[in-house]
């Protein structure tokens, strides 16, 4: 693994529907103070111009790759992506977001002083053209183990745990690991495998990642029954993954998993305990059983012996 001046990034973009926000993303990538990256974008059979606006920049650009691919959604151009990466290291950005000049450098450096595994740094969200960015004092920097960031995907309130953006990757960590296709929910996939392989990660809370919530066409906006579906498979396999590697973290994911069956009943409404929901509150009362050793909100308590109240009340 290099390190130094020539330690080399590839840096992974997925494209799809976003001829309005691309030009912005690329322009923020080459910008970089740290020039030594690959830029690999993936055309993810955008039904608009945004493939020919990779194309334009490619052309001016020999350290831009782009790969053309038929619809075949996020994972599957991400893992087409990491086929060709010839990096040390990887980092993943969204079309539709921007980041600063120094995103690159202060990861690296990060990387670097820590002799960490994986480094990240903190957003800023904004709908308009550009994100509000106020200059930050002294960061404050923080050192996790692996068993740290899984409890933190499940303990900390904010997503940056549980997406790939916003972070630098050793690219070992990715041996043996795909992002599972057709899913929705594939960052948590992954991350809580690449997680437990990392020794060291270290987070600095400089706000370096800028955040687009305006795109409808996003995968976020697309929050429907194949979300929870997916949500719950994922939950489902890192179950099976922490038991049998760290099941003193049992609890962590289960925990989440019981949030999930309640926001989703929320949604739904009517009798819980009965009709067509009821497979999903048994799976809601073992996950509940089998996670007593962890204090919970007192929400769960109620929503395990009263459901249907607790919907109701909540609607």
């Amino acid at each position: 693994m290099k390190k130094g001046v020539n330690a080399k990034v590839s840096i992974v973009v997925p494209v799809y529907k976003t001829q309005d926000y691309i030009d912005r993303c690329i322009k923020s990538i080459l910008g970089q103070s740290y020039q030594n990256f690959e830029l690999i974008l993936v055309d993810d059979g955008s039904p608009d111009n945004a493939g020919d606006i990779c194309d334009e920049y490619a052309r001016n650009d020999n350290r831009i790759k782009v790969i053309h691919q038929k619809n075949s959604g996020q994972s599957v151009a991400r893992n087409n992506a990491l086929k060709i990466a010839t990096g040390d290291y990887y980092c993943f950005i969204d079309s539709d977001d921007y980041v600063a000049d120094n995103l690159l450098e202060r990861l690296y450096s990060l990387i670097v002083e820590k002799d960490a595994d994986i480094s990240f740094v903190s957003y800023s969200s904004f709908t308009g053209e550009k994100a509000d960015v106020v200059a930050d004092s002294a960061p404050d920097i923080f050192s996790y183990t692996n068993t740290d960031m899984i409890k933190n995907i499940h303990m900390v309130k904010d997503e940056l745990y549980v997406v790939m953006w916003g972070k630098l990757f050793k690219k070992e960590l990715f041996e043996g690991i795909k992002f599972p296709e057709g899913r929705i929910c594939e960052d948590l996939h992954v991350l809580y495998r690449i997680y437990d392989k990392a020794r060291i990660s270290v987070f600095s809370d400089e706000k370096l990642y800028y955040y687009y919530r305006g795109n409808v066409s996003s995968s976020t906006y697309s929050i429907n029954k194949k979300f929870y579906d997916d949500v719950f498979w994922v939950l489902d396999k890192e179950i099976e993954y922490i038991d049998d590697g760290h099941p003193e973290l049992g609890d962590y994911p289960r925990r989440t998993y019981m949030y999930w069956i309640v926001d989703l009943c929320k949604k739904t409404g009517g009798f819980i305990s009965c009709g067509k929901m009821r497979s999903l509150y048994l799976k809601y009362r073992q996950l509940y059983r089998e996670s007593r050793g962890m204090k919970k909100e007192k929400f769960f308590t109620f929503f395990y012996y009263m459901p249907s109240i607790y919907v109701l009340l909540k609607k």
